[in-house]
């Protein structure tokens, strides 16, 4: 990474503009528009959109999405007011629902035209009230242009929310009004771009100076190391030459006394030798640390959302952390989305048998470093203090899937640790016969039968899980196996037999808590 600081901090800067949540919080605000493309195949969406509305301070009355051509005027996709909270729409090449409620709207639509895929804008509009009263306009935009090719693995744009308002008044007189914004939008863009040209270039300056600093400092105390190490072998081995010495001169002496001088000479030796070894160990972890892959300074003490787009930081992709509210130790994810995520559920290697009673997984099993589950109780706790979202990645077939649910929280042991799900969005979900189907469902293990099935379906599955009757996934059943009893995800689309599962919760951003 260090080899390539210009293109490093260029990658910075774009994700600086685009994720930047500094305007979000002008005008009491939240949006997000995700656009996904997806690997083309005949009748299947192209591209997934999903767009996200938060009235924090504002009160949120209408969002559509739309998409427009370039020199085209533009067309509604989907709709939801205050008057019509929930719609629903499929027409032709385009799916999708959506809905507005307690202050927060989100819409999903997927494209299966390629044209639209590749060369069309996708706005999403918002209509608002402001604390005083005032009603505004605002919205965030994606594309055009499609990815730089179509393959197994989506590729996702993401745009932040830009306040109309703040930039200058919408104009509805021309003849597309989204075409103007978007003109006005690539003014700023481009201006934008040129500050942060203007601080690659100072950031590089500075990260080659540093590095260079830390390559001669590190020399340097390599060098003191090493010469030090030397030192300590070159006196243990005097030591041992003088130490032999004597003992061969009080073997050759006739001294009536010989026996005991050799003793008390032998044990004299093994003392000092004990010394130096003690003292070359010593040595030899100070040098261990230095070398080590992370100062310990800089590992962060809190799993938190936006730790990995901190450009001052670089963390490895997983860190194990103390937490304070559980009182025992994390696994972190701190890339993903921004990181800040808490492992629960790790599956890997396929080493450790998931097939176990209703303790185990109450209180937790497995290695933090390996495979694991991290307690139903622990889980429950986490989730019952603040609000969390839910993502689980898988790969199967060499490929990345991906689901998260807006929000995820468990009941205690007495209420079956009960699940409960939020909105479902990502490329493994379609709302009916992913993890959305489990929801409400409890937690059942072979010696504790909860679901709602006449048998028992964590003996059919071979695992633990909130299986109603029985189950759209599991992800604790048996390892590596493709029939009823393995690990198993139904996208809808697409049956998954996953040889790598993570299930992780953050907390979600409300207010200003995060």
């Amino acid at each position: 990474m260090l080899s390539s600081p210009r293109n490093m901090f260029n990658t910075i800067a774009l994700l600086v503009l685009f994720f930047s949540p500094m305007m979000l919080e002008t005008s009491g605000l939240e949006v997000s528009l995700d656009r996904s493309f997806l690997p083309h195949k005949e009748g299947a969406p192209c591209s997934q959109l999903v767009c996200r509305v938060t009235g924090n301070s504002a009160s949120v009355k209408s969002v559509t999405m739309s998409k427009v051509k370039v020199n085209g005027d533009p067309s509604e996709l989907l709709a939801v007011t205050a008057d019509a909270p929930e719609m629903d729409i499929s027409v032709d090449t385009i799916r999708g629902n959506g809905t507005l409620r307690d202050n927060s709207a989100i819409l999903y639509v997927d494209l299966s035209n390629v044209s639209s895929c590749q060369s069309e804008y996708v706005t999403c509009e918002i209509s608002y009230t402001t604390e005083s009263g005032q009603s505004e306009q605002a919205f965030s935009i994606a594309g055009p242009g499609k990815p730089s090719r179509f393959t197994a693995t989506t590729q996702t744009h993401r745009e932040t929310l830009l306040p109309v308002q703040e930039a200058r008044p919408i104009r509805y007189k021309t003849g597309s009004p989204f075409l103007s914004e978007l003109w006005f939008l690539g003014e700023k863009i481009t201006k934008v771009e040129g500050k942060f040209e203007t601080l690659s270039d100072r950031l590089d300056r500075r990260l080659s100076q540093n590095i260079d600093a830390v390559q001669s400092r590190a020399g340097t105390l390599e060098n003191s190391v090493l010469e030090r190490v030397s030192s300590v072998e070159t006196d243990f081995s005097s030591r041992v030459s003088r130490l032999e010495d004597r003992v061969s001169s009080i073997l050759l002496s006739e001294s009536p006394d010989t026996s005991s001088d050799v003793a008390q000479s032998l044990a004299d030796m093994e003392r000092r030798l004990k010394d130096m070894r003690t003292e070359l160990d010593g040595m030899n972890q100070s040098r261990a640390v230095y070398h080590g892959d992370q100062n310990q300074e800089e590992q962060p003490v809190l799993c938190e959302r936006g730790m990995g787009f901190d450009v001052t930081k670089s963390y490895p992709a997983y860190i194990t952390m103390p937490h304070k509210t559980i009182n025992r130790q994390i696994l972190c994810d701190t890339h993903t989305d921004g990181g800040g995520w808490i492992i629960f559920q790790r599956r890997t290697k396929g080493d450790l048998d998931f097939y176990r009673n209703w303790t185990s997984y109450k209180n937790g099993f497995g290695s933090i470093d390996g495979d694991f589950w991290l307690g139903n109780d622990v889980i429950h706790k986490l989730t019952d203090e603040h609000p969390y979202e839910l993502r689980v990645d898988m790969r199967y077939q060499s490929k990345g899937w991906f689901a998260e649910y807006s929000s995820f929280r468990i009941d205690d042991e007495s209420n079956k640790y009960r699940l409960h799900l939020g909105s479902p969005s990502g490329p493994a979900q379609n709302g009916k016969t992913d993890l959305s189907y489990h929801k409400n469902g409890d937690f059942s293990t072979f010696d504790r039968d909860n679901d709602l099935s006449s048998a028992n379906c964590a003996v059919n599955c071979h695992g633990a899980w909130w299986y109603k009757d029985c189950r759209y996934t599991t992800l604790n059943g048996l390892w590596d196996d493709t029939s009823a009893k393995g690990v198993y995800w139904y996208t809808g689309s697409v049956r998954l037999y996953p040889y790598f599962t993570e299930m992780k919760i953050r907390k979600v951003k409300t207010g200003n808590t995060d």
